[in-house]
């Protein structure tokens, strides 16, 4: 067992009740107050609608011509906000879906503010804090440039000291753009931070062209629409630290250069469970501003969230030099990481990684304080059944005297692996099992969501018996991983990528950030991986991240690793591998340490649409584009209902769960799995003729749950469990074939999508399938319709499917699925009821613990559902619901899925987001309210033809709504039992389960690389064959044209059935059907005859063709599964290399727009 040791802690923040954090009962009798105050009222917001940002600056100067930067602009049309705050609420789901993404307004805008400093803190640094922008912030101080930052995902910090007047009121004014690739001409790129460049000035190509005037640069590869849906705005909390001029810094490395405090267990002693203990480290970056040498030291208490003393040390005083007023850089962004090129009369990017500076991790001008408890102190450690945090107070004394404070929330924690049973917390191995979610976590109509509605998110998460999430691409907010640390979810905590390895600038971007990530979170507990990279990465790049990782978070106990790691010499290098739909899994790896699955299931269905059996169309009406056929905008790449997609994703988890270490296949593979994704979501979809969202999810955007999370309620659950898929509510029988009841349209392909004939049939509801899905120790279910037994399985398909054929589904009344242990005896039971005629609708509101704030920015949500005479809900209502509000809230809506603007074939426009009313789905829905900043009550009404008004109210409570304001954004914290629950191993094998539900695959799966990338096999499996890799050639020779095209040419032949390959003077044919290969006219036995995918693709022994291409190499790597093509390109064109544009050469000031960088006198 190789056991890594760790604490963790939840981002630098105050306790629940307030910012203002006052210490109190310390042991020396230390007292201060160190303030950090939210900045979240007060604000003027201005969506620019313009792009680039020196246009959108000239757009709105206002009637005398000042930009909005100036203090005496004139804002007074501008729109009065409170933060965090988005301007993409009202059009994310609002459109149909891309596969670029949603369709909302991506372009400038702009904030203003006006700080004050408060009496007693004149004389103070001023720091500003931000938990994050997507994607830029240019912040200005009464019209001075005083920092900017681009990368659009890391918690960050602008000093604002010297620009501030301590005695009158400033003017903070922000310019951001949430720009993006993807359906966008072009978007923003990196600033070179070189004198005279205007800060935004930079812009990368999209769809289009660059427009004139401004040169082409070098974009983050993460900052893509597809990958990582873009909110614009201030999305995140915003905070003004007053500190003394000694005094702890802050985790913020950009752009503060600092790294703030660090906390950590160590020394973990478990062998007592019911009383664990370890040694608690703090280590504190301390600066001295002063002009004279001071003498510090550390004071440190660690407390519950009660306050109850669990621990109290201090450090050894230290001697602390003066460093003066430290000067603060515009931007961090490496003064070595461009150069001027004549030529293109621009900066480019200096591509060589070996011709710059290492990664900067210095902070600068900071002393390093440490202390550690003497001895192992008794500690409730942070689980997964216990999420248990304490609060660790830092006392910065100076010369004698408390100066300054910070509290860091984080749990204690000992995390290791063992390679036959997996990933253990505190000495327990943990089965890992969850989702992979975007980060961009939005919400429908209301686009971001409250911290405690992120709380309700996490609860929902552990509620389907999940305890991981893989945060995709890029890093979650601080917001999302402390609601995670509070509830028990494992998180995997990404920095930014895209779909495969960058080089050059752009992967020095990745190091910079994936720096600013460890820093800022590493002292959450959830976060137990760090992610190098969404694709493979070369070892160099992969030593790079663990050496970065190694440097910064040395003691947090995580691991370092990667999603995709296809050499040996790569995986020695990580300390953890993703796999990709089980495609190069191999024990050796698991030997190595976890291999995590990070994104299986991901096919894509409604919720709205139960089955084949359910009205009104007995059918998903869609534009199908058949197995294998290529995604495009305005057709469907999955034809699946509820029940479908439930079927498949109980596939999905069954082979990740069976190759779990331990499991029944016997591979002793996986660690963790995540399925794609967890909530249906803005992100790259595929169904984009029906849908206005990627339907993969587990819940809606609006988080009210589909079918498929009691799939995967019910699969992941350790305990005994059953669910019957769909409803109880079909037609009766006696219909069919006489009426409309189960008839449903013919279809045929057209050569593009499945289309309806005009053309009729009818399904035979008195012989369809019913499923039950049960959990891993259920060994039969048994089905009755109305007390009568309708048919038993004793063999489940996919490990959790229990199926029932020729039920008719039309005796209304009562189904139940009754399910036996492998002892005989009844485990557990599902019953669902016929519901009758909707009688009455029905309002449930929910706000945020302590109550709906009138602050301008707190939330609260309404649930509606269609219920019969007996309170039940009817589960094939789908009414138009129509709502009023009286009273100060602002009603913002709901969602429906399918339901949106911008159709492509004359249906009309038909979007709920941000109107007056929803339709039930499947009974249900939920709109959401925004609180103003008048207190009072809310009385919202519903109404629904032929049913009688339904009336929920709300009050909204008085809250502070001051500028700077103390009062935190309400949460929740798990409620802790009186003693910590004793944990014990999850998921132990169930010998006689595995032997009579697994079935060992068919196939020998793999996976072939190019230079160590994957291309797209477009539905087609890749399969080793008696030693053969046979796969989408198509698709290969496509990629390998990217890297090595001069080397070779091919061509198809349609009639012919012919692909023809010429390289190195030798024309090799290939032909469908036929086992020869001719080689300049000669046969060349080939494993097999070549086919066509459904799309037409050829399939074929791979290796036998692409060999011929000139100096490529072609080998199988049979411990991971993998053909490695490899090329000899360099970087498989994976480099960025900007197209040529011509400029002028950069000046001291830049015509309009923001001001050009200047040296800020400190």
């Amino acid at each position: 067992m190789r056991t890594t040791w760790s604490r963790a802690r939840g981002r630098v923040r105050a306790p629940q009740q307030a910012t203002a954090i006052h210490s109190q009962g310390n042991d020396q009798g230390i007292g201060v107050t160190m303030t950090a105050l939210y900045f979240h009222h007060g604000w003027k917001f201005q969506l620019a609608d313009a792009f680039p940002m020196r246009e959108a600056v000239e757009r709105w100067r206002d009637a005398e011509g000042r930009a909005f930067t100036d203090p005496a602009y004139d804002d007074g049309a501008w729109e009065r906000v409170a933060l965090p705050h988005t301007f993409n609420d009202a059009d994310i789901f609002r459109d149909r879906i891309l596969d670029g993404g949603s369709r909302q307004k991506r372009c400038a805008a702009f904030y203003r503010n006006w700080l004050t400093v408060p009496a007693e803190h004149r004389g103070e640094k001023v720091i500003l804090e931000f938990e994050g922008i997507r994607q830029t912030c240019y912040l200005y101080v009464s019209g001075t440039l005083a920092g900017y930052v681009e990368n659009g995902v890391a918690p960050f910090g602008i000093d604002v000291t010297d620009l501030v007047d301590p005695d009158a009121p400033n003017l903070i004014a922000i310019a951001t753009d949430n720009t993006s690739s993807r359906n966008l001409p072009f978007y923003g790129a990196e600033t070179p931070n070189e004198p005279g460049v205007e800060p935004g000035s930079y812009v990368a190509r999209g769809d289009g062209d660059v427009p004139a005037g401004h040169p082409e640069g070098v974009p983050f590869f993460w900052n893509t629409n597809d990958f990582n849906p873009t909110l614009g705005g201030i999305t995140r909390p915003m905070k003004v630290h007053f500190k003394p001029r000694t005094y702890l810094t802050l985790p913020l490395y950009s752009n503060l250069k600092t790294k703030g405090t660090y906390v950590y267990g160590a020394d973990f002693d478990l062998a007592d469970h019911a009383a664990p203990k370890a040694n608690v480290h703090v280590e504190s970056e301390v600066r001295n501003e002063t002009d004279h040498v001071v003498r510090a030291s550390l004071h440190v208490s660690v407390r519950t969230l009660d306050g109850v003393e669990a621990a109290a040390f201090s450090s050894e005083p230290v001697t602390v030099q003066p460093s003066g007023r430290v000067v603060q850089p515009l931007s961090i962004t490496p003064a070595d990481a461009y150069e001027w090129d004549d030529g293109k009369g621009r900066y480019v990017a200096v591509e060589d990684e070996d011709a710059v500076a290492p990664t900067e991790t210095a902070s600068l001008d900071v002393t390093v304080l440490k202390a550690a408890t003497a001895a192992p102190v008794p500690l409730r450690l942070w689980s997964l059944a216990d999420p248990y945090l304490y609060r660790v107070t830092v006392t910065l004394v100076v010369d004698g005297e408390p100066v300054d404070e910070t509290t860091v929330e984080t749990g204690f924690r000992a995390i290791g692996y063992d390679n036959a049973k997996g990933v253990t917390i505190n000495g327990v191995p943990v089965w890992l099992r969850g989702y992979a979610q975007r980060a961009t976590n939005e919400w429908s109509a209301t686009g971001i969501a409250t911290e405690w509605m992120k709380d309700e998110d996490a609860k929902l998460i552990r509620a389907s018996n999940a305890n991981h999430v893989r945060w995709m691409h890029v890093a979650a907010s601080p917001a999302d991983i402390a609601a995670y640390d509070r509830h028990g979810v494992v998180c995997t905590q990404s920095a930014g990528d895209k779909e495969k390895e960058t080089f050059g600038r752009q992967w020095d971007q990745r190091v910079e950030l994936m720096r600013d990530v460890i820093i800022a979170f590493r002292n959450n507990p959830s976060i137990v991986f760090w992610e190098a990279g969404n694709n493979s990465l070369h070892a160099n790049h992969m030593h790079e991240m663990l050496a970065l990782k190694r440097l910064l978070d040395p003691h947090g106990g995580r691991f370092m690793g990667c999603r995709t790691l296809n050499t040996e010499d790569t995986v020695a290098e990580s300390e953890y591998v993703g796999t990709m739909l089980n495609r190069h899994a191999a024990r050796f790896i698991a030997e190595h340490g976890p291999i995590t699955e990070t994104e299986y299931a991901r096919e894509e269905a409604p919720g709205r649409v139960w089955d084949d059996y359910t009205g009104p169309d007995y059918d998903y009406r869609n534009k199908w584009i058949g197995v294998g056929g290529r995604k495009g905008p305005g057709v469907d790449f999955y034809d699946l209902t509820a029940e479908g997609l439930a079927l498949a994703d109980a596939r999905g988890y069954a082979e990740f769960f069976n190759d779990r270490l331990s499991g029944a296949s016997g591979r002793d593979l996986y660690s963790a799995a995540a399925a794609l994704c967890w909530t249906d979501s803005a992100q790259h979809g595929r169904q984009s003729y029906s849908e206005n969202a990627r339907m993969s999810g587990r819940v809606r955007p609006d988080r009210i749950a589909k079918q498929n999370f009691d799939v995967f309620r019910v699969m992941q659950s350790e305990a005994p469990a059953v669910k019957i898929l769909g409803h109880w509510n079909y037609e009766p029988a006696n219909t069919a074939k006489t009426g409309p009841v189960y008839r449903y349209e013919r279809k045929r392909f057209n050569g593009r999508f499945w289309e309806g004939t005009g053309e009729f049939d009818y399904r035979d509801p008195t012989r369809k399938t019913v499923y039950a899905i049960a959990s891993y120790p259920v060994a039969r279910v048994e089905l009755l319709v109305n007390g009568e037994r309708a048919g038993e399985c004793t063999e489940p398909q996919d490990t959790f499917v229990f199926a029932f054929p020729n039920v008719d589904v039309t005796r209304s009344g009562t189904v139940e699925a009754v399910a036996y242990g492998y002892d005989g005896n009844e485990v557990a039971r599902d019953r669902i009821e016929t519901v009758g005629e909707p009688a009455k609708l029905v309002l449930a509101a929910h706000a945020g613990p302590g109550g709906w704030r009138a602050d301008g920015e707190d939330l609260a949500y309404v649930d509606v559902s269609v219920v019969d005479a007996r309170g039940r809900v009817c589960p094939l209502a789908s009414d138009r619901i129509d709502f009023s509000v009286e009273g100060p809230a602002s009603f913002l809506g709901g969602y429906n899925e399918g339901r949106f603007d911008d159709r492509v074939d004359g249906r009309p426009d038909d979007s709920v987001i941000h109107t007056d009313h929803v339709f039930a789905d499947c009974g249900l829905n939920r709109v959401f309210l925004r609180a103003t900043e008048t207190p009072g009550v809310v009385r919202l009404t519903a109404r629904a033809e032929g049913l009688p008004p339904a009336v929920a109210e709300l009050r909204a409570e008085r809250a502070e709504v001051n500028t700077l304001s103390e009062t935190p954004a309400a949460r929740e914290y798990a409620a802790y039992a009186p003693e910590a629950p004793w944990s014990a191993r999850e998921f132990p094998p169930i010998p006689a389960a595995d032997k009579a539900k697994y079935v060992p695959p068919s196939e020998d799966f793999c996976k072939i690389l190019i230079d160590g990338q994957e291309p797209d096999s477009r539905m087609v499996p890749t399969v080793n064959k008696n030693g053969a890799v046979w796969g989408n050639v198509m698709v290969v020779l496509e990629r390998m044209a990217m890297q090595c095209g001069d080397r070779f040419s091919y061509s198809w032949d349609p009639a012919a059935r012919t692909l023809t390959l010429r390289s190195g003077g030798h024309v090799v044919q290939a032909e469908v059907g036929r086992t020869h290969l001719l080689v300049d006219g000669r046969e060349n036995l080939m494993d097999g005859e070549p086919y066509l995918s459904p799309r037409g693709d050829v399939v074929m022994e791979v290796a036998a063709l692409v060999s011929w291409v000139k100096d490529v190499t072609v080998q199988y790597d049979d411990r991971v599964h993998v053909l490695r093509v490899e090329t000899g390109a360099l970087d498989g064109g994976d480099a960025f290399t900007p197209a040529a544009a011509s400029v002028p050469a950069p000046s001291a000031s830049a015509p309009g727009g923001l001001p050009p960088m200047v040296a800020v006198p400190r």
